[in-house]
C-alpha cells in the first residue's frame, strides 16, 4: 500500500470508493456548513459544456479555415488537460487556449491571410460580420485546399502535449507558452489572431463568448442572460441535456446533520443557466450565500473603477468562496465541495485566510474519473467522494463515532 493511501480512510458505495483523510478526521466532525461549485458537483454537464467546447471550437475554425473540422475533435481528454491544470475554470478560456494553438500552428499561408484580416477588419464590427469577412478572405485565397485529415491529426497530439504545459494561470499562460515557442512572421501573426477573436470580451460582442453561449443556451436562455439576439445558433441548447446531479434527499439530510439549512454555493458558473436546470433546488440554499460568475465579475469591475486596478477574482482565487461563507450563519468548519483541482486550490488559499475550509472532491461525473481520484488523493483532500450526495453518509459516520467516544 502506498504512502498516500495509508494516510486515509476507505469507505465504499456500490463498488466506488469514498476517502477520508485521516489527519482531518477531528475537524471533519465540526463541520456544520456545506458550499458546493456547481458544474460536475450539482450539475452533470458532460454533454453539454464539454460539446459545447468542442462544437465552438469546430465552428470557428470552419470559419477561419473553410476546412470542416470534425465537430467532436475535441475530446474530454483534451478538456480534462485543461482543466487539471487548475486555471481553466471557464470554458471561454479552454476554447481560446485551443484556437490559439491550433490557428498560430496552421500552415504559413494561412497565417498570411489572417494577418491581411486583421489589418482590413474593424473590431467594432459585431462577431458574425468578422467570421464573413475571414472567411471570405480564406475562400479568395483557396488555402483550405491545404489543410488534411493527416495535418488536423498531428495538430491534435500537439495540442495534447501543449495542454499539459499549461498552469493554473489560465488563458495568461496559453499566452505565455505560446509566444515562447512561436517564432518569425507566424510570431507577428500571434496578435492579429487575438485581435481577430477579440478575447476576452463579452457575448455579442466577442467571436468565443458569442458562439459559445448560443451554442450552449440556445435562442431562448442567450437572450434572457445576455440580453442579445442569436446569430449563429436557433433552437434548444446544449444546456438541456444538463441533468441534476444533487438529490433533495441529500440536501435534506446535510440541513438535518447541521440543524440548519447552512448551505451555499460558489460556483464558476453564471447564474442564470445554473438557475435553469436546478430548479426548485436552488431553495434549499441559503440565498445570502451564492456567489456566481456574475457576482466575481461585477467585484471586479468595482474594484476598476475605484482603484483603477485590474485584478484577477476567479478560481481559484478564493474571493467566491470567502463571499458565500459571509452569507453563512457563524458556522465551526466549512466543506467546500468540488470537482477540479483548481477547487482544491481555491479551497487551500481560503484556508490561508481562515482555517476552518475543508475540502471534499467529488470524481464520478468526471470523463476521467480514476485519474481525477488519484490527482485529488496526491493534492491532499480531506474527503473524495464519488458524488456529492455520499457526503451526508460520510458526515454521519464521523459524527456518530464522535458521539460514541464521548459517551
Amino acid at each position: 500500500m502506498s504512502k498516500t493511501f495509508q494516510n486515509y480512510a476507505r469507505f465504499e458505495f456500490k463498488g466506488d470508493e469514498a476517502y477520508v483523510k485521516k489527519g482531518s478526521i477531528n475537524l471533519l466532525r465540526d463541520v456544520d456548513a456545506a458550499i458546493f461549485d456547481c458544474d460536475g458537483v450539482l450539475i452533470d454537464i458532460r454533454d453539454s459544456y464539454d460539446r459545447a467546447i468542442s462544437e465552438t471550437v469546430a465552428y470557428i475554425l470552419k470559419w477561419f479555415t473553410g476546412y470542416p473540422f470534425p465537430r467532436d475533435m475535441i475530446t474530454e481528454e483534451i478538456i480534462f488537460l485543461f482543466r487539471k491544470s487548475g486555471g481553466f475554470n471557464n470554458d471561454w478560456d479552454t476554447c481560446y487556449g485551443i484556437l490559439m494553438f491550433m490557428l498560430c500552428n496552421l500552415p504559413k499561408d494561412f497565417q498570411e491571410t489572417f494577418k491581411i484580416c486583421a489589418r482590413d477588419i474593424d473590431l467594432k464590427e459585431k462577431p458574425s460580420k468578422r467570421l464573413l469577412l475571414i472567411e471570405n478572405a480564406v475562400r479568395e485565397k483557396g488555402v483550405s485546399k491545404i489543410l488534411n485529415e493527416t495535418i488536423i491529426s498531428e495538430l491534435i497530439k500537439e495540442l495534447k502535449l501543449f495542454a499539459d504545459s499549461l498552469d493554473e494561470s489560465g488563458a495568461l499562460s496559453v499566452d505565455k507558452s505560446l509566444v515562447s515557442i512561436l517564432h518569425g512572421s507566424i510570431k507577428d501573426c500571434y496578435e492579429d489572431l487575438r485581435h481577430l477573436l477579440y478575447y476576452p470580451c463579452e457575448v455579442g460582442g466577442s467571436i468565443i463568448p458569442t458562439v459559445f453561449e448560443e451554442n450552449f443556451c440556445g435562442s431562448d436562455l442567450v437572450k434572457e442572460a445576455y440580453g442579445v439576439e442569436p446569430v449563429f445558433y436557433t433552437g434548444r441548447g446544449l444546456i438541456e441535456n444538463e441533468r441534476v446531479i444533487v438529490r433533495m434527499e441529500t440536501l435534506n439530510r446535510l440541513s438535518s446533520i447541521f440543524g440548519n439549512a447552512n448551505l451555499g454555493i460558489a460556483s464558476g458558473s453564471r447564474f442564470k443557466p445554473a438557475r435553469y436546470v436546478l430548479g426548485n433546488i436552488l431553495s434549499c440554499f441559503n440565498s445570502n450565500a451564492l456567489v456566481f460568475l456574475d457576482d466575481v465579475e461585477r467585484e471586479e469591475e468595482n474594484i476598476l473603477k475605484t482603484t483603477g486596478k485590474t485584478i484577477n477574482l476567479k478560481k481559484p482565487n478564493a474571493f467566491s468562496l470567502l463571499k458565500a461563507a459571509e452569507g453563512l450563519i457563524p458556522f465551526k468548519a466549512a466543506l467546500y465541495v468540488g470537482d477540479s483541482l483548481e477547487d482544491i486550490m481555491m479551497a487551500e488559499e481560503a484556508r490561508k485566510t481562515d482555517p476552518r475550509f475543508m475540502f471534499a472532491g467529488v470524481y464520478q461525473y468526471s470523463g476521467f474519473s480514476d485519474t481525477l481520484l488519484q490527482s485529488f488523493l496526491k493534492a491532499g483532500a480531506d474527503i473524495i467522494l464519488p458524488s456529492v450526495n455520499e457526503i451526508p453518509f460520510i458526515l454521519e459516520e464521523l459524527k456518530g463515532k464522535k458521539k460514541n467516544e464521548s459517551s
